[in-house]
């Protein structure tokens, strides 16, 4: 190899490890870039920082983003918190008030009946187990489709997440009672009902919802802050002491 080729060679060369190098760094920098929700605390009337620098990488939620940005965040294994669900109807209306305690896949609800007295529900695995006041005598359900959203009568967390693009017609971020959220609105469907939903930034929870029928307002769900603190184990035990678990078993 003559002196011009050896030249040529080592240009060449030269400039396939600088365009290696340099897809290298903007890859780099692309898969740096994610979707980060503000904190709990974020200021609602801005999205700058010091300096006006804008926060770039704050996802901004769009009917597009919704389901990318509510998968960012992480549902706690454990906490208890109070549930109140009110109905609304030409004249009237009712509310039920439940204390709900979580941890793993066993949910306990503690529901208020307007006639005074207390339904416990145990749900665990595809079962559950009914019984009132301080009675010793339960009722086991097979019931797969009965879920703890579906018992203490609130919207499903997943139906949020898996909401089509085209049904929502306004996304964003709001403070619905001092709790920064993730807020989605659905376009009103072929029986004129549409739902409004609250999911908490700072516990991945659902924080409120609603549901409108032509405009008026049917039904409502709000959540207190709940406590993270995990729930005794004697909590999800039957009446009579035993596991919901031992009495799924034929």
């Amino acid at each position: 190899m003559d002196r011009r080729q050896t030249a040529y060679f080592t240009i060449g060369f030269g400039i396939l490890l600088l365009v290696v190098v340099l897809l290298l760094a903007w890859g780099g920098r692309r898969e740096s870039v994610g979707i980060v929700l503000p904190a709990a605390q974020a200021d609602t009337g801005g999205m700058e920082g010091n300096g006006g620098e804008s926060r770039l990488n704050l996802v901004e939620i769009t009917p597009e983003t919704v389901k990318p940005a509510i998968n960012t965040l992480s549902r706690p294994i454990s906490y208890s918190r109070v549930q109140v669900v009110e109905t609304f109807w030409s004249g009237g209306s009712g509310q039920s008030v439940s204390r709900a305690w979580v941890s793993g896949g066993r949910t306990r609800l503690d529901t208020q009946l307007p006639d005074g007295s207390v339904r416990h529900t145990l749900l665990s695995g595809g079962a559950a187990g009914v019984w009132y006041d301080d009675e010793t005598e339960w009722t086991l359900l097979h019931t797969p489709q009965l879920t703890a959203d579906l018992a203490g009568r609130m919207l499903t967390y997943e139906t949020v997440r898996d909401l089509p693009v085209d049904e929502i017609v306004q996304a964003g971020y709001q403070d619905r009672d001092g709790v920064y959220c993730i807020y989605v609105e659905t376009q009103p469907d072929q029986q004129g009902y549409a739902d409004r939903y609250w999911v908490s930034v700072d516990t991945g929870l659902l924080h409120a919802a609603e549901r409108l029928w032509e405009g008026e307002l049917v039904y409502r769900f709000t959540a207190e802050t709940p406590d993270a603190a995990a729930p005794a184990d004697e909590m999800f035990l039957l009446p009579d002491g035993s596991s919901l678990s031992p009495a799924l078993k034929p």
